[in-house]
């Protein structure tokens, strides 16, 4: 039996998901928490559940035709996005949490073939800001504003 690419995908994040909910009964539960409806292990339980199903579909609905011949252009666009995602990670604590996701997702837009600057660049403002007041506002979570903002606020 030949496997293609999209069910060899599939299979790694079925052992991912399975090896995960495996690893969620180790999360420490507070005294009495045993039988409340909403535990710290809930929704890893849910993800990690969600995570097979979706997998087991992927890998029953996946070509047969052990076609692996990825366009180099595709390639290109997963190393592109991971060099973006990394250079996120290092930069976030300098440019912070907006600042740093706003020019992420304007560049992966980019990356992934948007042609129009101008819809990349909204989308990527209106997102990042929409969620930054999600968290800071609504949730009350701290997110680091950067060194660039402390330097200018001093």
């Amino acid at each position: 039996m030949q496997l293609s690419q999209q069910q060899l995908g599939g299979l790694f994040f079925l052992v991912l998901s399975a090896v995960y909910g495996y690893f969620v009964q180790d999360i420490q539960l507070f005294a009495g928490a045993e039988f409340e409806p909403f535990t710290p292990r809930t929704l890893p339980k849910i993800l990690s559940f969600l995570g097979i199903c979706f997998s087991l579909f992927i890998i029953f609905t996946g070509r047969r035709t052990g076609d692996t011949s990825a366009k180099l252009e595709s390639r290109a666009q997963v190393v592109l996005l991971l060099i973006a995602m990394l250079v996120y990670g290092l930069f976030v604590d300098w440019l912070g949490f907006l600042l740093a996701t706003i020019i992420f997702l304007g560049a992966s837009f980019r990356i992934m073939g948007e042609k129009n600057k101008r819809r990349a660049w909204s989308v990527a403002i209106i997102f990042s800001v929409l969620f930054w007041a999600l968290l800071t506002q609504l949730l009350d979570v701290y997110l680091e504003p950067g060194a660039i903002w402390r330097a200018f606020m001093v």
